[in-house]
């Protein structure tokens, strides 16, 4: 992952005298300051070759703007390019010049087919403003079994990029690093009481500063910068639930089931508490887990567990776009792309492969770059960039320590 730089050289001849040649730069610059505040034309863009002609007058220099409709619609397409989206091969099925055959490869065949599967967005990017990242408390929930492939995944993507966040498990592993909750297995069944658990010791931490809970599993891929957006009309002083998908569970008390079936988002996608949910749950969560929530493993659906806890408190659960039970792929192939596209800033897909978790997430970093840089949005950009390098360097310096290269078997001569 090497920082590039594109460079546009302007080669063009001219038989002007030195002074003359200055005085065409600095006309040349004053143009680009008032286009650029003006038109919104960035000087990447302005081809002297085709745009600027050097006209001699009574002996001297004018500056005469030639642009043509053609100028303009190629304006219009390089500001809203794609990086993944639009590479494409030469006619003669030549690469880009300006990376390897491995990484070109790699762009077209891994990372394009999502161009054809999620809603393409170029431009137009609008951050959120009422909550940031660190406003949110992530909380995985695992499995020993998932350290080497899926939690990995997680810990080097999106969740490398947030502030506060935890897996929880049994089994110790530093490297990711795991909060340990002892004795409560490793098995599917014991994810309930990692994540009752969990909140508790999350709640615990950050109940004076933290606005949003977020849970989800080690499987679930999550776009924070989208995620937030899907914040901004709900107030974290409120009690609320936050998520998507949702499906019917009845709920219990001392155990048994009563009448109340109710609607609860999809833990797979993911799904928020407010500060103030968990400020009126945590006081009960033990009593509940301990004396009415039946702890089998045909019960054990944590979601529909704290919805149920939710709605003894007169809670209920609020369901917004963009979060999918499935990946990508399947989301498109069951419900189409008209409704898929709905909304076109999705929060979280879940049954994430690792390996597409590293594909979708660069997907999505590329899409974000695209959308800042043509909207010439440059201190969101930079701040973007400054943070996603500063993530890379810190990951490589864990990867130093977890990975250990093989011996050098040297020939002897």
């Amino acid at each position: 992952m090497h920082p590039w730089i594109s460079i546009i050289h302007f080669y063009y001849r001219s038989l002007l005298s030195a002074q003359i040649l200055s005085l065409t730069i600095g006309f040349f610059c004053i143009t680009y300051l008032i286009l650029s505040n003006f038109s919104q034309l960035s000087i990447e863009n302005i081809s002297p070759k085709t745009w600027i002609q050097s006209v001699l007058t009574n002996n001297t220099n004018t500056i005469a703007l030639n642009i043509t409709k053609q100028d303009i619609n190629s304006l219009v397409d390089i500001e809203n390019k794609s990086f993944i989206c639009d590479r494409m091969r030469k006619n003669d099925g030549t690469r880009e010049v300006n990376v390897s055959s491995e990484l070109d490869d790699h762009l077209v065949n891994i990372l394009r087919p999502y161009c054809e599967i999620v809603p393409i967005l170029r431009n137009n990017w609008i951050p959120a403003k009422r909550y940031i990242e660190s406003d949110i408390i992530f909380i995985i929930y695992t499995s020993a079994s998932f350290y080497h492939t899926r939690a990995t995944a997680v810990r080097d993507t999106w969740l490398s990029r947030v502030t506060h966040k935890y897996f929880f498990s049994q089994t110790p592993y530093p490297s990711l690093p795991v909060t340990v909750i002892e004795g409560v297995g490793e098995t599917y069944s014991s994810n309930i009481k990692k994540i009752y658990y969990g909140m508790q010791i999350a709640y615990k931490n950050h109940n004076k500063t933290a606005k949003f809970y977020f849970l989800a599993g080690c499987d679930t891929f999550v776009n924070v910068p989208h995620l937030l957006k899907h914040l901004e009309s709900f107030n974290y002083k409120q009690p609320i639930i936050i998520g998507g998908y949702p499906n019917k569970h009845v709920c219990y008390v001392k155990r048994n089931a009563t009448n109340d079936i109710i609607s609860y988002p999809s833990g797979g996608a993911g799904f928020l508490l407010s500060s103030h949910t968990m400020n009126m749950m945590i006081p009960k969560l033990n009593s509940y887990f301990e004396n009415d929530w039946p702890l089998t493993d045909d019960k054990a659906h944590a979601d529909a567990a704290l919805s149920c806890l939710a709605h003894s408190m007169g809670i209920n659960s609020t369901f917004v776009p963009g979060f999918w039970k499935f990946n990508p792929e399947k989301t498109l192939t069951d419900i189409g792309k008209e409704k898929f596209y709905t909304n076109p800033e999705p929060n979280t897909f879940h049954y994430i492969h690792p390996l597409f978790m590293y594909v979708l997430d660069e997907f999505y970093i590329h899409q974000l770059l695209d959308r800042l840089g043509n909207d010439k949005n440059f201190d969101e950009l930079m701040k973007f960039t400054r943070q996603f390098v500063l993530i890379h360097y810190e990951l490589l310096r864990i990867k130093k320590r977890e990975c250990t290269l093989p011996e050098v078997e040297r020939i002897k001569e």
